[in-house]
Parts: C-alpha cells; sequence; structure tokens
C-alpha cells in the first residue's frame, strides 16, 4: 500500500466532493474504459498528474513530492491511459452549481459567462508542428515553437472555466464558438468581444434562449437610419437603438447542410444597439458600440449593461491565472492527445483554486476577484488534510494606473526613463453614456 503525502490526499479530499474514487470508476466504466487492478488507476493518476502540475515538477521529482514507490515511467504511461473524456468530465462537475459555493447569479437573474480566446506553446515536435502550426515568422524547421488556441468559457461569478476548446494557430475562434452554447444553458447571459459577433451566433443563442452582449466593430454599426441587412427600427434613448438584422449570406465557417437545416438563409433579428465614450485624460476620446438581445430598456438599463460589459476584461486576469501562475503557457506533452489532457488537467486545477478562492471570500466577507489566486494554489499544496480554511490574502483594490514602459536602467528591452514616473503615467479608463 502506498504512502500517500499530504498535498495528494489534500488534491484527493477536494476531488472527492464532487468526484470520489468510485465515481471517478463508474465515469471510466461508462465511457467504455478498461484498466487493471493496479496501483495506478485512473483515479490516482488524476491525483498524480494535479500534483505535478501544482507542484511544478517532473516525472523524476514527483514521486519525492507525492511519495508515492512508482517510477517515472510507470506514472507517463498511467497518463497515456486515461482518457481524455475523463477529464473533461471531472472539468464540468468542478463547476459549483448556484446552489453550492459558487455566488448567486450576478445580473438581473442571469448568470453571467464569458467567452474568449488565448493561446500557449507547445514542444516543437513535427507531430504538435503539423496539428496547431506556428507563426508566419517562425515556420522554419527550427524556429519558434507550435501555437494553439484556446477558446474558453467562463463564469463570470466565480472565474470558472466550464468547456475549452484546443484550436490550431491558423483557425479562428469564432468558428467553434457555437460549441459552447450546449454548456451555457438557459437564463444565462454571454459577454464576448467583437471578433465574436455574427448574426449566426445571435441568432443560434436566441434559438437555445441564451442572451449575448458583445462589442461591435465600427463596419457593423447602425448610423441613423442603417442600410442593407442592417436597419434601425426604434430609439429607445439616448444613444440607445432597437436594429433589425438580416442574414445576408452564409458564412464560410458553417456548412451549407446545416446552414439550410438552420433556416436561417432569411431570417431577421431584432437586436439593441448602445453607443457609449471611453475617455482617457490625454488621449482622444473615442466611440465605442456593443449589441445586445436584451431588448427592454427598463429592465436592463443601458448603463448597467455598458458597466457589466466593462468588466469582461476580468477573463484577462483569469487568463494570467491559467498561463502565468500555473504555467499552461507552456504545455510539456510532446503529443496531440497529451496535449489535450494536460489542458484538461490544467483546467481542471484550475477550478480547484477558484473553488478555495470562493469559500474563503464568503469567509472573509469579500468578492472571490480578491482572493489571491496564488495564496489559494498555496493553501492547497503545502496545508495538512481536513484543516480547515484560513484566512488567505485578499488584493487591495487598486486603480490600475497606465505607467510608461521606461526604467532607470533600460538596458534593451524599454527605453529610457528621462522623468518622474508619477507624472508620466496616465488615469484610467472611465466609461460614459
Amino acid at each position: 500500500m502506498a504512502t500517500l503525502s499530504n498535498s495528494v490526499q489534500h488534491v484527493k479530499q477536494h476531488l472527492d466532493e464532487f468526484a470520489d474514487e468510485q465515481d471517478v470508476a463508474r465515469i471510466c466504466r461508462n465511457l467504455g474504459h478498461r484498466w487493471r487492478q493496479r496501483k495506478l488507476g485512473p483515479a490516482m493518476t488524476v491525483q498524480l498528474f494535479l500534483i505535478q502540475l501544482l507542484a511544478k515538477v517532473a516525472l523524476q521529482g514527483l514521486r519525492h513530492v507525492s511519495q508515492v514507490a512508482a517510477s517515472a515511467q510507470a506514472i507517463c504511461k498511467a497518463k497515456m491511459r486515461l482518457p481524455l473524456k475523463l477529464l473533461m468530465e471531472l472539468v464540468s462537475r468542478s463547476v459549483p452549481g448556484w446552489s453550492d459555493d459558487a455566488p448567486p447569479p450576478s445580473f438581473r437573474g442571469l448568470k453571467v459567462y464569458l467567452a474568449d480566446g488565448t493561446s500557449f506553446m507547445t514542444p516543437d515536435t513535427p507531430r504538435l508542428a503539423k496539428r496547431y502550426g506556428k507563426a508566419k515568422n517562425q515556420r522554419g524547421a527550427s524556429c519558434g515553437y507550435p501555437m494553439a488556441k484556446l477558446l474558453a468559457l467562463m463564469d463570470h461569478s466565480g472565474g470558472f472555466i466550464s468547456k475549452v476548446i484546443a484550436l490550431p494557430c491558423a483557425r479562428q475562434e469564432f468558428t467553434c464558438l457555437a460549441r459552447l452554447f450546449k454548456a451555457v444553458g438557459t437564463a444565462a447571459l454571454l459577454l464576448g468581444d467583437r471578433g465574436l459577433v455574427s448574426f449566426t451566433h445571435l441568432a443560434l443563442m436566441m434559438q437555445r434562449g441564451i442572451d449575448g452582449c458583445f462589442r461591435l466593430p465600427r463596419g457593423q454599426v447602425v448610423y441613423a437610419r442603417g442600410r442593407a441587412s442592417r436597419r434601425l427600427i426604434k430609439r429607445q434613448g439616448h444613444h440607445d437603438l432597437l436594429v433589425r438584422w438580416t442574414a445576408s449570406r452564409r458564412p464560410t465557417w458553417i456548412s451549407k447542410n446545416r446552414w439550410a437545416k438552420l433556416e436561417l438563409a432569411e431570417a431577421q433579428l431584432t437586436l439593441r444597439q448602445i453607443a457609449f465614450r471611453v475617455c482617457r485624460k490625454g488621449f482622444r476620446t473615442h466611440w465605442a458600440w456593443i449589441i445586445t438581445t436584451l431588448l427592454d430598456a427598463q429592465q436592463y438599463p443601458a448603463q448597467e449593461l455598458i458597466e457589466l460589459y466593462s468588466k469582461r476584461w476580468q477573463i484577462e486576469v483569469y487568463f494570467r491565472d491559467l498561463k502565468q501562475t500555473l504555467g499552461m503557457k507552456m504545455i510539456s506533452a510532446k503529443t496531440v492527445p497529451g496535449v489535450q489532457k494536460e489542458v484538461a488537467a490544467f483546467v481542471l486545477l484550475y477550478n480547484l483554486i477558484r473553488r478555495v478562492m470562493c469559500r474563503a471570500a464568503v469567509q472573509q466577507g469579500t468578492t472571490a476577484e480578491r482572493i489571491s489566486f496564488i495564496d489559494a494554489s498555496r493553501w492547497l499544496l503545502w496545508t495538512s488534510p481536513g484543516q480547515a480554511l484560513g484566512s488567505l490574502k485578499v488584493n487591495r483594490v487598486r486603480v490600475r494606473p497606465s505607467p510608461p514602459r521606461r526604467l532607470k536602467n533600460a538596458r534593451h528591452r524599454y527605453p529610457q526613463l528621462h522623468g518622474i514616473r508619477r507624472e508620466l503615467s496616465n488615469p484610467p479608463y472611465r466609461v460614459v453614456l
């Protein structure tokens, strides 16, 4: 019988809250996965996988951290036997519901989700380079690393990742956005950037009962009465318009058969377009627009929608925690299935840490966004099983400045600093309706 370290037991304790060893075995049997009764079963392999990512050690050092009497080759083979669908199922189970420790719906009874994409690098192997591709300026045999994209669906209240899709670097994220709609559910609001908005996506969301709010590119804005497939219907207030979008042609990312089944060739959508100004001292004031399916101006005021969309930038902080703090910026697996499993394991570990942060926020009377992600990960790694959750570090509310990227000793990366940094800094953005 292997003797497990405190870190493995602690991770196991948090995994058992939504999927214990019996649940993991049941999921594997439902997936048709067969395994022998050995020391490194599916549940133990998942726990060692998470400990390896949390402690940031190689397989050679994992046996010292976990105190499991198994060689690096045995752990590697166990990870290869692990089915990818098991990790994805654990990811979906790790997202708490409204009745758990997660905060309640954050916008007038609607659960808010965030959708965006990021990128990560993989080892430079021929198979990974063929699968994910490289940047245009790094396509030599020995230049650069394969670059993959990650399309993620996140919960705005707790920052949990519900679903991820790994894409080649040459493929755009909006081509796979519709695959995230199944994980959203009804009575939900999806926030996205201007690179994800289109007539087809909005129509598919409305068919599923999902509301959306996206940044609108300047080329799709309705001015005056509008023109072509975008027309003005009614003015609801100051810079608050009801517009009608008409399907003009089939997008290239959807097949003809699927387009015909959706019956969107002659469909029309009634949407709401809101304009606002972004003012920053020292910079030219510019206009921005959002498009939403929430049409009622009384129930959903324009100012509240603008303030809600301004918080969409929080997903970049979540990506920073996933890539920089946990280390997903560079994947270590050298095969395509290994990369997919490692990404799913990173997401599962990220959700475990977010669960700790939500509990600490409720206990300390603050929001989960202010709890330190690094402090929560250290508590999960170094504390003993059964130990009560103490007070985690709470980040203070800071007004983000815009300091110039100048250094006293500039070296090569940034230019030289020739003035007072405080005077060269600029105040943050402020949104004006």
